[in-house]
């Protein structure tokens, strides 16, 4: 993977590459919960972040109480699973070779924190930027956590890569200058983030090894 040699920080999305985070507590379930808290006939999407996206735009205090509570279904629902097949060995690999990792993601910060001491991979990550408020505009496809993360490692776009499974990180690191690798592990996402013309596009973890 030569893109991911030319660069020394990797930015890793978490709902995907790390773990499937609604494996256990399914993402449909969580939306339909938190629909309960505003006006669930309103809104027919089964994705928790649209019923956050929806809250924010019926005002600060209702975004709150959806975001709170989905901190809180997240925690419950990253308590319940397992590290993704192969994610150790690249970890370790890309320690191994230099880069540093840090976690961007749309997930809360409190959730990451606790899955990584769980299953103790926080040695391998340098940093996490994560939601920390209820403001949907601060989440990807926007570039603010990207931006934060170049910001905190105090580097430039062009030294980080972003690699993620869904159209939000293509798009957010686009608008963050930042490249990209899609993860797709299916051909339909195959498909679709082959579509939004990431710079490089992987079918498994194990492909982002560098080790020989």
């Amino acid at each position: 993977m030569e893109l991911l040699r030319e660069k020394d920080h990797v930015f890793l999305d978490f709902d995907g590459p790390v773990c499937d985070v609604f494996a256990r507590l399914p993402a449909s379930e969580v939306a339909d919960r938190l629909k309960r808290l505003i006006e669930p006939e309103v809104i027919a999407s089964a994705d928790p972040f649209d019923v956050l996206r929806f809250a924010a735009s019926c005002g600060p205090n209702a975004a709150h109480v959806v975001e709170r509570q989905l901190n809180r279904f997240e925690g419950e629902a990253v308590a319940q699973i397992s590290p993704s097949p192969g994610l150790v060995e690249v970890l370790r690999d890309w320690r191994a070779q230099g880069f540093t990792v840090t976690i961007v993601s749309n997930n809360s910060v409190d959730a990451i924190r606790s899955f990584l001491g769980l299953h103790e991979l926080a040695e391998h990550i340098r940093g996490i930027s994560a939601r920390t408020t209820s403001d949907p505009a601060l989440l990807k496809p926007g570039s603010a956590l990207l931006d934060a993360a170049v910001k905190a490692l105090g580097t430039s776009p062009g030294q980080c890569v972003m690699v993620g499974d869904s159209a939000a990180d293509i798009l957010a690191a686009r608008a963050a200058g930042v490249a990209s690798i899609a993860l797709a592990k299916t051909p339909a996402k195959r498909r679709a983030l082959a579509a939004l013309d990431p710079d490089a596009l992987v079918t498994d973890l194990a492909d982002l090894r560098l080790a020989p």
